[in-house]
């Protein structure tokens, strides 16, 4: 896999780290105005859960850019491996079955 640093990639990965910064500080957790008993004092998500709002985000992010920035080239496969084969014809499907009455 090649991984070249052109401009259009460090757009895509500036974009993707605002917008998991932007989602991490959305998520913050807002102090109640009038807190009751036996609720909590604060509503929101905890720090693990914004950390991986955030982390998913950012990955979600930088992959959809990057394929729509360069796409998908090739699939490289190794060489020496053999194609795969079919061992069964396409004319020999029903025959090798006894027909039953």
């Amino acid at each position: 896999m090649n991984v070249t640093l052109d401009f259009g990639t460090v757009v895509v990965a500036t974009v993707g780290i605002a917008i998991g910064f932007w989602i991490y500080q959305a998520t913050a957790p807002v102090p109640l105005t009038t807190p009751t008993v036996g609720m909590p004092v604060t509503t929101g998500m905890t720090k693990g859960e914004r950390l991986v709002a955030a982390l998913t985000a950012t990955v979600a992010v930088i992959t959809i850019g990057s394929y729509l920035m360069h796409g998908v080239k090739t699939v490289e496969v190794p060489r020496g491996v053999p194609a795969p084969t079919s061992t069964v014809s396409p004319t020999s499907y029903g025959q090798e079955r006894p027909e039953r009455c």
